[in-house]
This record gives structure tokens, sequence and C-alpha cells, in this order.
């Protein structure tokens, strides 16, 4: 009786202990849910502001890269760094970052110069050489005009807003160029007809880029001419060329100088590059020494390139002329050869910038 006793009681001490382990899980399970659902809120919000801090991100690079854009393009119609300031902030207000105007300072618009390096990359020097390009700092952080970007949840931990920055450069090149080329004697018949055909060959690759270029021709025998003012009409190019006729000495210091006298009508090299290129066939033999024209016209911006057309040609004396001017010496024996070294240049000269 006393054993069966115990054994009532054991099984009851027994189903009592797992009702309250019972409990005791089902508690702890609570507690585990909740946690649980604390983390999941926290990652809700975390994935919240998140998505917001992407999104302004790439909304102020796209702002800032149109500014940009936009600034550059009227810096090289107007020369006018007021005006290219303008309309950089006209179109970074036409884009919105969180939902709001980006707003920028005309302190956040440099000025500048681009150019390659020998890695093939380009660099930006602020206050450089030609004026060609703008570099625009985009900002939605305190201080900023724009100021912070809110977050949902950032209070929460303590991060009430986002700061990005970006910045964007944009080159937008102008350049000018004048054509000088030889029409004495020694370039009658074919070898003049080469020479249309590699000026040709020059405007057409020239129009087939996206770099503004206004382009002057002037030629020389004896004496020589300023036969086309600087023009982005490149057909005028074309025509001019063949409106010239051939005969005479050969005076190239004449011809640097009247393409230098073209050239007088360019925007200055503050905002553009010029180039002179320079071909003959033969040898100077009228008029100042072609190196002493080329170093009064050579500076800072100005490129001075030279071509040499058959076996007569003095190639010493004109490879001199394009180092002083810090271009380089081609030489054609060929119609044909003359017409890829006018291509090559024509592709050099259309380089765009980027950054």
């Amino acid at each position: 009786m006393m054993q069966l006793e115990m054994t009532a009681k054991n099984s009851i001490d027994s189903t009592q202990t797992q009702r309250r382990s019972g409990i005791d899980r089902r508690g702890a399970m609570m507690v585990l849910i909740v946690v649980m659902m604390i983390g999941f809120m926290v990652a809700v919000a975390f994935s919240v502001d998140i998505a917001q801090m992407h999104l302004s991100r790439t909304e102020l690079r796209t702002a800032t890269d149109a500014a940009s854009k936009a600034a550059a393009a009227t810096l090289a119609e107007s020369l006018d760094q007021d005006a290219a300031i303008a309309e950089g902030q006209r179109i970074a207000a036409a884009n919105t970052v969180n939902g709001e105007p980006l707003l920028l300072d005309g302190s956040d618009f440099v000025f500048g110069s681009s150019n390659q390096e020998a890695t093939g990359k380009f660099a930006f020097t602020e206050g450089g050489l030609p004026r060609n390009s703008v570099l625009v700092n985009g900002r939605r952080t305190t201080g900023s005009r724009s100021g912070p970007v809110p977050l949902f949840f950032g209070n929460v931990f303590g991060v009430p807003f986002f700061e990005p920055a970006t910045s964007s450069t944009a080159t937008y090149i102008e350049r000018d160029i004048v054509l000088v080329v030889d029409r004495s004697g020694s370039m009658a018949g074919s070898k003049f007809g080469n020479l249309v055909t590699a000026i040709d060959t020059f405007v057409a690759t020239l129009d087939g880029t996206p770099v503004d270029e206004a382009v002057g021709l002037a030629s020389y025998s004896e004496f020589a001419t300023e036969d086309v003012a600087l023009t982005e009409d490149l057909t005028q190019i074309s025509d001019g060329i063949r409106d010239l006729s051939v005969g005479g000495f050969t005076s190239i210091s004449r011809g640097l100088q009247a393409g230098a006298n073209v050239m007088s009508a360019s925007a200055g090299v503050e905002f553009v590059e010029q180039t002179y290129i320079i071909m003959t066939d033969g040898r100077h033999n009228r008029g100042p020494e072609p190196r002493t024209v080329a170093t009064a016209i050579a500076g800072p911006n100005v490129t001075i390139h030279t071509i040499t057309f058959g076996s007569d040609a003095d190639a010493t004396r004109m490879a001199e002329v394009a180092s002083i001017g810090g271009g380089r010496h081609f030489h054609a024996d060929s119609g044909l050869e003359l017409i890829e070294v006018y291509r090559e240049i024509a592709l050099t000269l259309s380089t765009m910038m980027t950054q």
C-alpha cells in the first residue's frame, strides 16, 4: 500500500515537473520571438535607410554630372565663367536628390584644364589653360545649400542624416586650327591634286568627331595669302584649297605668318587650343627664317605640326620648326602617304577628353 502511494506521488510530481518545463519552454520561446521581432524591425529600418542612401547617392551623381556638362558647354559657347556657373546651377536645380532640387553655390564650380597623361588618363588642373573644363562638387552635406539627407530611422540609432558628396569634371574641347599649305611651282600637277585630296580627308575626318573645331586656311609661294578665315563650316576649307593657283618660289616663314594672321581671330589660348599644320614639298628660299617666326608664334597651348612631302622637302628644318612649336613632324613620300598623314593628325586633334 505504501509502495502504491509512493508511486502515485512520484507520478504526480513528474507530471507537475513536465507542466512547469512546458511553461518554461513557452516563456523562453516568447522571449526569443520578441528578440527576433526586434532584430527584424532593426533590419527593416536599416534596409529602408540604406536604400534611401543608395538612391540619394545615385541621384546626386546624376545631378552633378548634368551640372558639369551644362557649365562646360556654356563656358565653351560664351567664354563667360559667371554664365557657366548660372547654367550649371539651373540644371542642377532641375534634378532632385531625395525629392528636393540640388542647389549649388558658385564655389562648387572649379574652372581649369584637362590634359591627357602618359598613362592615358586625364588629369584636371585647377586654373590651368586652356580653360576647357569645369569641375563641379555636388554636396548634400551640413553647410551646403540643400543640406544633408534626413534618414527615416537614423534618429533611433543616433545618425539622423546622410551626407553624400561627389564631383564631376566635364571637358568641352574648343580647338582652332590653321592649315598652311605650299602652292609654289614645285607643287604643280599631281602633287597639288594629292594635297587637295588630303585636305578633303582631313576635313571629313574632323567632321565625324564630337569635338568642336574652327579651321582656317593660309597658303604661300614667294608671298602668302590668308585664304579662309576661321570657320566651323569646313566645306569652305575644301572649296578654298581648290581656288588656289600654283607657281613661284617658296617662303615658308611668310606662310606661317599668314597662318598666324588667320589665327588672330581665335578666342585666344585662355579658352581654346591653337594648332598650326604647315606643309611643304620644297626648301625655304625667300623671306625670314621659318624657325624665327615659329619661335615668335610658339607658346602655351599653341602647337605647330609640320609635314614634308616628297624627296626634295627640307625635312631637317621643318622638324626643327615642329620642335619649336611643341608639335610633331610628319613626312610623306607619296600622295597616299600624305592623305594618311592628314588623317592621322585629324584623329589626334579630335581626341575627346573625359574624366
